[in-house]
């Protein structure tokens, strides 16, 4: 098989468009749950806006990767680009109104835009890093995405606390839109005519693999309990006492040491033959460290509890992008990358919905413990699908 971008366009503008669009959402993303304690709701209202926003991404991930195989990576990005920098302002009418209802609708909003952006640009990575490198292409493009997921609480933590509702919104809408940068310097994005007539054909052509339905499903073991993590800890924290910008440090330090992990993982991936059954293993790894989430007391524990589990977490991650790049046929990377991003998103929205339902009556740490056991639960079934398979070769062939 070709060495796909072995002399292909530079990825740079890939990665750094990836960390502005990342910090533009994540910025909102702490923001909105603090929103939604101003204006009255419960933990379980936060719970379920975060489910639709991830759960989004879980109906619209695999679907929006076969549009992106057959539109174009690089126009799918700027429409998801341009978009999602529209998007964070509309918390601003819920500030204006005092309405929730409308956090609900940049709920849907957000999801839209990240459904469309995550698996274009993961298919132009992997169609534009060469093979015997590709975990490592992976490396940097997921290290500028957690950065971004770091710094994105922590602006927008610190924002909210030193100048209020609107400054928030309205910076992370601006540097959003600086992700344009990426589409607007990269090449090599072919742009082809979109057929929605065949885009089931391309689902079901991936999902015939066993090992892609295996990884697919330690991503969604992952997704569970990190979206529960994601989309109530600002509450779990202010019930502990800390403030909007402890949170989002907290966020950030989970989210850096995710990002500062993913390229030594992604090169220790790339020279070892790792199975893909390992993927079901560290799943099940992180879900049993963060069911001790719930326990914490203080800024402490919570910070082991986020750091231990990281490694898991990314290498999990990290070998499921680089089985589906290596197994999925070249024109069908978006696709099967886009069923990556369904799962994990799956485990997002599902995440937060059952633990704040929990948590309303039950506390944080049944929450947790709920999801966290269902995760674990994923694993196994994960493991079971992934016994006895491997990656593809540097020839291309796999079982």
């Amino acid at each position: 098989m070709r060495e796909a971008g072995a002399h292909g366009p530079p990825l740079w503008p890939a990665y750094v468009a990836t960390y502005l669009f990342m910090v533009g959402q994540w910025a909102s993303g702490v923001a909105v749950p603090l929103q939604v304690g101003l204006l009255g709701g419960s933990i379980g209202v936060a719970g379920t806006i975060a489910a639709i926003r991830f759960g989004l991404g879980a109906l619209l991930q695999l679907p929006f990767g076969a549009v992106a195989d057959a539109w174009g990576t690089r126009r799918t990005l700027f429409v998801a680009i341009a978009g999602n920098a529209v998007v964070n302002l509309v918390p601003l009418l819920a500030a204006a109104s005092r309405s929730i209802w409308v956090l609900y609708l940049w709920a849907v909003l957000s999801g839209l835009t990240a459904s469309l952006f995550l698996p274009a640009m993961s298919a132009f990575v992997a169609g534009n890093s060469p093979d015997r490198s590709r975990g490592s292409a992976f490396g940097w493009l997921t290290l500028g995405t957690h950065t971004g997921i770091a710094s994105g609480p922590a602006i927008g933590g610190l924002v909210w606390e030193h100048f209020g509702v609107a400054p928030t919104y309205l910076i992370s809408a601006s540097i959003g839109l600086t992700a344009l940068i990426g589409p607007l310097l990269m090449a090599g994005a072919q742009r082809l005519r979109l057929r929605f007539a065949g885009l089931p054909a391309m689902v079901a052509a991936v999902a015939r693999d066993r090992a892609i339905v295996g990884v697919w499903l330690a991503a969604l073991a992952i997704g569970l309990p990190w979206g529960a993590v994601s989309g109530l800890f600002p509450l779990f924290g202010s019930s502990l006492g800390m403030a909007a910008g402890s949170i989002g440090l907290l966020l950030a330090l989970q989210s850096a040491a995710n990002g500062a992990s993913r390229v030594p993982l992604g090169r220790l991936i790339d020279r070892r033959a790792v199975p893909p059954l390992t993927a079901a293993g560290t799943a099940l790894a992180y879900t049993g460290i963060t069911s001790l989430l719930g326990l914490q007391t203080g800024p402490v524990g919570i910070g082991i509890i986020f750091v231990s589990g990281i490694v898991a977490l990314a290498f999990t991650l990290m070998l499921v992008q680089v089985v589906i790049s290596e197994r999925v046929a070249p024109e069908l990377r978006a696709t099967g990358l886009g069923g990556y991003g369904t799962t994990l998103s799956a485990g997002l929205g599902i995440g937060p919905l059952l633990a704040g339902t929990v948590a309303d009556q039950g506390g944080f740490a049944a929450g947790f413990g709920l999801v966290a056991g269902i995760g674990a639960l994923v694993a196994i079934a994960a493991a079971a699908v992934l016994r006895g398979t491997r990656r593809a070769d540097r020839a291309g062939m796999h079982t």
